[in-house]
């Protein structure tokens, strides 16, 4: 792939919406309809939870459907949105196609070609758009506006209802609700993490250096002398306070953030470079590992050894995990909290994972291993800052670019069976 491709520009609205809801994006000429697929999902919020298709209507064909799985086509006797490109759905003289997500509650978005331009290659960008996207299952364009209403009137007697809906959907407590909020940004920012996908692009050397940085901070702080640890296993309370604020995680912890039972970020990248084999007690020492004193000065080799870890941790099932978990990050569906865990259990269910005995996995172990995955990549610098640390799940594209690295090994060596 070049430097620089055509490109063009899609106007996207969704129909039957009032105030309307729309999108102008930026795409590669040349884009299949999978990865506009997934651009439309980010641009507008939606979660890929329904089925969706792509159609054109034709004067010599009639309706071209392009059906976005192989059962949908065979139901509907249609092509398959994988073997096809933008241009091939409009066929080289036509301007617009439609978009329709969720059957049951009807979202269809008209994409028209509003222009042409020149991208760097692999690029996708969001120029504007309009009003925040709708909230899934709340009944389509008609049922979208009756929520709107509700929430925006607290004295409404459906308030409570929708608001404990609301939340349950989309995991937002706490938050107000506002219709017309549009953040720009950070769809930009999740089509980026989409264009490392697309490109393939690597992560340069200050872009490993802020994924790793808590990493080598501690890697360093223990150096060839080690840490004295306290008589219970611990890092001493000065260390814990120098880490916090060193790595800018004081601000958002309560108390003096001094111990590690406190300061839970500090304790599990503690015992996450232990797991990963980096560093070991001896003596009551904190001290590096053959295998961190090998990587503990260079960048890339940590990334690769990193990487690697992430990839394959030991065994199929957390290898399994890992993959799913990076994946969710990178296309921006990680589930709320609250759905997170037996939505997990669900998923290992489903793909053969079973407790001893052959017991299927359980909601509450789901969740424990939803905490665990959370905090295995929380020690990585691939989040975006902020006041909410504990709650932020918004990866960087340098965070992006470890991830793809992450799935790439994993798609070169499976692991073990």
């Amino acid at each position: 792939m070049g430097d620089a491709e055509k490109a063009l520009d899609l106007h996207i609205k969704l129909l039957e919406t009032e105030p309307a809801i729309w999108r102008d994006l930026r795409v590669p000429a040349t884009i299949g309809l999978p990865l506009l697929h997934r651009a439309i999902q980010l641009a507008f919020g939606w979660e890929d939870r329904h089925e969706h298709l792509f159609s054109v209507a034709s004067a010599f064909t009639g309706r071209r459907i392009f059906a976005g799985n192989e059962e949908l086509a065979l139901d509907l006797e249609a092509e398959l949105a994988a073997e096809a490109t933008l241009a091939d759905a409009l066929q080289g003289n036509k301007s617009t196609l439609l978009y329709e997500y969720d059957f049951g509650d009807g979202w269809e978005h008209e994409i028209t070609v509003a222009g042409h331009a020149v991208v760097p290659a692999g690029s996708l960008t969001c120029l504007a758009g309009a009003n925040r996207g709708p909230v899934e299952d709340s009944g389509g364009p008609g049922g979208y506006q009756d929520l709107c209403a509700v929430l925006a009137d607290p004295s409404h007697p459906d308030y409570p209802n929708a608001r404990e809906w609301l939340t349950e959907t989309t995991g937002s407590y706490g938050q107000d609700f506002d219709p017309a909020a549009l953040d720009l940004d950070l769809i930009n920012l999740r089509l980026a993490r989409l264009s490392v996908q697309l490109s393939g692009a690597q992560a340069g050397p200050e872009e490993k250096a802020e994924v790793l940085r808590p990493v080598r901070w501690l890697l360093a702080k223990v150096g060839k002398d080690g840490l004295e640890l306290t008589k219970d296993g611990y890092l001493k309370p000065a260390v814990v306070r120098e880490t916090a604020e060193a790595l800018d995680w004081a601000d958002a912890l309560y108390g003096k953030a001094n111990r590690e039972s406190n300061t839970r970020p500090v304790l599990e990248l503690r015992t996450q470079l232990q797991d990963w084999g980096l560093l070991r007690r001896y003596k009551g020492r904190l001290v590096l590992t053959p295998a961190g004193r090998k990587v503990a000065g260079g960048v890339d080799q940590l990334w690769d050894y990193l990487a690697d870890r992430l990839a394959r941790p030991g065994s199929d099932a957390a290898s399994f995990l890992n993959g799913l978990f990076a994946r969710w990050l990178l296309a921006g569906t990680l589930p709320p909290w609250h759905r997170r865990g037996p939505l997990l259990a669900q998923i290992m269910d489903a793909a053969g994972y079973r407790l001893p005995g052959e017991a299927p996995i359980p909601d509450e172990v789901g969740r424990d291993l939803a905490r665990e995955l959370n905090w295995t990549f929380r020690v990585l610098n691939i989040y975006l800052p902020g006041p909410d640390w504990p709650a932020q799940e918004e990866t960087t594209v340098a965070g992006a670019k470890f991830l793809a690295e992450v799935l790439r090994r994993q798609d070169q060596d499976p692991g073990p069976g």
